[in-house]
């Protein structure tokens, strides 16, 4: 397998729905109290078209002999009000998502090495992501490439 990333276009839109699809049914399975179906597809034209055309953000994607396999999300995180807050440009991993049957082949490794090197491009100091308690896999995965907790958000009903 001769995994390429590189940054979608327009033009993968199916992909990328088809990518999101996948990753929101896997949400909705693990937890069903917090995910629910939606009408519509995965992610709207508009909006991936405002992530490519915005120079903070981008989708990449991982292809297989011209096929779309993967994709990652990076947004920006906006810089911290508090005034105690070290300063940091901050690159948001929103969304990383590999085909179930391209699964722990080393095509998640090479996008977020991608990611990274992405933010670093955007003059980023950090690459931050949020995992669910629930994905354990995905909390395995990233610590092996290198991720650590520093934060641990909690939630209860109320």
């Amino acid at each position: 397998m001769s995994v390429h990333v590189r940054p979608a276009t327009l033009g993968d839109y199916h992909a990328l729905c088809a990518l999101f699809e996948e990753l929101d049914e896997f949400h909705r399975q693990a937890w069903p109290d917090f995910f629910r179906p939606f009408e519509g597809p995965a992610r709207t034209w508009e909006q991936i078209g405002r992530w490519l055309a915005d120079p903070d953000s981008t989708v990449l994607v991982a292809e297989d002999a011209a096929e779309v396999i993967g994709l990652a999300v990076l947004l920006p995180r906006p810089p911290s009000p508090f005034a105690g807050a070290v300063p940091r440009k901050v690159v948001v991993l929103d969304n990383l998502v590999v085909r179930s049957d391209r699964r722990d082949r080393g095509v998640g490794a090479k996008l977020v090495a991608a990611s990274v090197e992405w933010a670093r491009g955007q003059g980023a100091s950090h690459v931050e992501l949020s995992v669910h308690a629930v994905n354990r896999h995905a909390l395995r995965f990233y610590e092996r490439l290198g991720f650590d907790v520093s934060v641990n958000w909690m939630s209860r009903a109320a």
